[in-house]
């Protein structure tokens, strides 16, 4: 069974957007415990929930960390145009 890890990180986001809104994630930076920043390059996003409060948005996705496939979760906060990394499973 994965653990999750519930954090809450601030993250420098590379995204698209297209003409009609749609926001994707591509690639994300944070700095982790030892202050080294590491970089991330989102292969698949699994969903997409932006629910029915409208404040945000979440993606579910995958990558390679640290030499290891995870899945987390990133939100993005259409107020404050803030990217966090919230979820991760290690």
């Amino acid at each position: 069974m994965e653990s999750i890890l519930c954090v809450d990180i601030p993250v420098q986001m590379i995204s698209c957007t297209d003409t009609n809104g749609k926001i994707t994630p591509i690639r994300f930076r944070f700095r982790d415990r030892d202050g080294e920043l590491i970089t991330v390059t989102i292969e698949k996003i699994l969903s997409e929930d932006q629910g029915n409060n409208r404040i945000g948005v979440n993606f579910s996705c995958s990558a390679v960390i640290h030499g290891g496939r995870k899945t987390f979760t990133l939100w993005y906060n259409y107020f404050a145009h803030e990217w966090r990394l919230s979820r991760l499973c290690v």
